[in-house]
């Protein structure tokens, strides 16, 4: 008996194309999962699409059967200005460029890194309270970009030229925007030539790809070269031919390693500012935290493991907006999925956004509450219960250095200053690549109480 097809979503059968879903992806999936369970199919155009945020189908696709699914259409378009990176590429060239890769990314290369980390940022604390000194609003998701794009252009190139960093910025976000659009409007491609769009886009490529290349023959051809990752990446050798990267996959590793490194951090970030200023109580007991630890001073590598609240805050930011807030799937091959025929072809879509408001995991999951990443709190939910960086062999690579970044920059922004929510707007998450505030996030930045003491102390 052949096995059965996974249920439509209630009250859906005959409804090929659910507008929610395409207008507002997380909104659809949370409602939906509530009323349709864990495990459901949609028509979009001509594709069909299971949506799960079960733990047994995650396990299965991500981990236990992960060969049999490949990356959807989003990432499709991604590569055509990302190249055949860690994001996109698939199959043996993944897993060859996944071995040269992850030997940057390993713990014990952090500490070297985080000298560099703390500089970045220390000046971006200078140049933000001096812009601050104004009184007006800045728009913190701005910033945010700004910092981590600072940090891993110099963890990856030693350099930090503002020019560059804009250039790269824009190259990325309209990439991003593009595929995403590509992806749930098919049928623009035409007027997207017409348009103008992709040939934007294709312009900025060019301008990337020229100073890459150039920085990629320059660090070939020197005998003294920095201590950074694209040394790290142009020495990598597979240990069995002994082979290197060539230009073209050190271009395609580089920009996606700055695609990823900043943009979900500062995302992370950005999110994590807002639910402080919506929840002075939290801040307070993390900027107490803060001055207990470090008495005024930056934090330390050491300090890292001591700041336990500190990361707890950063964690719980990351439940509510996860940077991958979701993963598309596509099976090469027919499946069997808890009873169910997956055919090969069909998507598997799973919402983390979702997942991290499932309210078997997450008691009044809408609510704001660090204490559940207490460390004696660890084991009363199932591992993939959370997963901001993603799950099984293509879990983000750099999500410890991401991590790391996030709970330095924190300890350095609360300790000098308090984040003032503008009233009256409406912030909407975007889900793109990564979850970000849709239209930034605008807020007055005022000198912390803490830091203006411990400044008197030092003066006195």
């Amino acid at each position: 008996m052949p096995l059965p097809k996974v249920p439509f979503r209630r009250g859906s059968r005959f409804q090929v194309i659910p507008r929610a879903f395409i207008r507002d992806p997380l909104d659809f999936v949370v409602r939906e999962t509530l009323r349709s369970g864990d495990l459901f199919r949609i028509r979009l155009f001509h594709r069909t699409i299971h949506i799960s945020t079960n733990l047994d189908v995650i396990r299965h696709v991500l981990q236990a059967n992960h060969r049999n699914y490949k990356k959807g259409p989003l990432f499709r378009h991604l590569s055509l200005f990302l190249g055949q990176g860690l994001l996109t590429s698939e199959g043996d060239l993944w897993r060859r460029q996944r071995q040269l890769v992850q030997p940057a990314f390993y713990k014990s290369q952090l500490p070297g890194l985080f000298g560099t980390m703390t500089e970045t940022a220390l000046r971006f604390c200078d140049g933000l309270q001096a812009r601050a000194a104004s009184g007006v609003p800045l728009d913190i998701t701005r910033e945010m970009m700004q910092v981590t794009a600072d940090i891993v252009l110099h963890a990856l190139f030693s350099t930090t030229m503002e020019k560059d960093r804009e250039e790269i910025y824009q190259y990325v976000m309209e990439a991003q925007d593009y595929s995403m659009y590509m992806t749930t409007h098919p049928w623009m491609a035409p007027v997207m030539h017409l348009n103008g769009r992709r040939r934007r886009i294709e312009e900025r490529r060019a301008y990337f790809d020229e100073w890459i290349y150039r920085i990629i023959e320059e660090r070939r051809r020197s005998a003294d070269r920095p201590d950074d990752l694209l040394t790290m990446l142009v020495e990598a050798q597979d240990a069995e031919s002994g082979q290197g990267m060539s230009n073209q996959q050190l271009r395609d590793e580089a920009i996606t390693l700055f695609a990823a490194g900043h943009e979900t951090s500062a995302n992370a970030l950005s999110w994590t500012l807002l639910l402080l200023a919506r929840h002075p109580e939290v801040r307070k007991k993390l900027v107490a935290e803060l001055s207990s630890v470090l008495g005024g001073r930056p934090p330390s590598w050491d300090d890292l493991p001591r700041l336990v609240y500190t990361r707890q805050v950063m964690e719980e930011s990351m439940r509510l907006f996860p940077p991958a807030h979701a993963f598309g799937r596509i099976a090469i091959a027919d499946d069997e999925i808890l009873g169910y025929r997956i055919p090969g072809g069909s998507s598997v879509f799973f919402s983390v956004y979702a997942l991290h408001r499932n309210p078997e995991f997450w008691p009044d999951p809408e609510r704001f509450d660090p204490e559940r990443f207490a460390p004696d709190r660890e084991k009363e939910r199932p591992k993939l219960a959370y997963m901001p960086f993603g799950a099984g062999p293509r879990m983000c690579i750099g999500n410890h250095f991401a991590q790391v970044e996030i709970q330095l920059l924190l300890a350095l922004l609360l300790q000098r200053f308090e984040f003032e929510l503008v009233p009256g707007q409406e912030i909407v998450p975007q889900p793109l690549v990564t979850l970000k505030p849709r239209d930034g996030i605008l807020m007055k930045i005022n000198r912390s109480h803490a830091d203006h003491n411990s400044s008197l102390k030092n003066t006195l």
